[in-house]
């Protein structure tokens, strides 16, 4: 992976030679299926699953195993932000009433025309009790398929207090950080959509 920073601009009214710098900033990791990748960067590290999803065991133990090889290899002295994000596709049948499958779709006064194309929102909540953060993004994408409609559910759980990269809790508040992710995800959803998933 490389960074690219590029600047041009003008002084005293005349244009100034344009500077770009290329830098390294991590490797890229892909599984032999493509369906899951390991980013190891200079500032940090993730790890993703694409389809077809597993389990969070699997997920999470291969994540664990690859963090080692990172702190192994970066020496990371401590970790500012964790994080466990699922971005949830949702396929549902077109035309749809939103409220029919998400707890808080969005609403629109009358006599704003009531059919929507497309929506985005994105809110930030804190757990204060439990140290914890989420970024919550709801969106509806312009249909490429007229009898379905795709409504992404966003959720990024995290915690931002530094930590010591070794620090035995890191599994445990990652535990907690699913808890919230699947808090927030049953709380957005309505029965029915949980119903379409089961």
């Amino acid at each position: 992976m490389h960074s690219i920073q590029a600047r041009f601009g003008v002084e005293r009214g005349k244009p100034v030679a344009p500077v770009q710098v290329e830098a390294p900033v991590g490797w890229l990791y892909y599984s032999q299926t493509q369906k899951a990748v390991a980013q190891f960067r200079v500032d940090g590290f993730t790890f993703s699953k694409l389809e077809p999803y597993t389990t969070w065991e699997e997920v999470f133990g291969e994540a664990r195993r690859l963090w080692s090889i990172y702190v192994q290899v970066a020496r990371p002295l401590e970790v500012s932000r964790l994080a466990v994000r699922y971005i949830n596709r949702l396929r549902l049948p077109a035309p749809a009433e939103l409220g029919q499958y998400l707890s808080a779709p969005p609403v629109l006064p009358e006599p704003i025309p009531q059919t929507i194309r497309e929506f985005l929102t994105r809110v930030v909540v804190d757990a204060p009790e439990r140290r914890l953060s989420a970024i919550l993004v709801q969106a509806l994408d312009a249909p490429l398929d007229p009898s379905a409609m795709q409504v992404l559910l966003d959720i990024d759980a995290f915690r931002e207090p530094a930590r010591p990269a070794d620090d035995p809790s890191l599994s445990e508040i990652f535990e907690q950080l699913r808890a919230l992710k699947n808090e927030i995800f049953f709380a957005s959803v309505t029965e029915r959509t949980v119903e379409m998933y089961e």
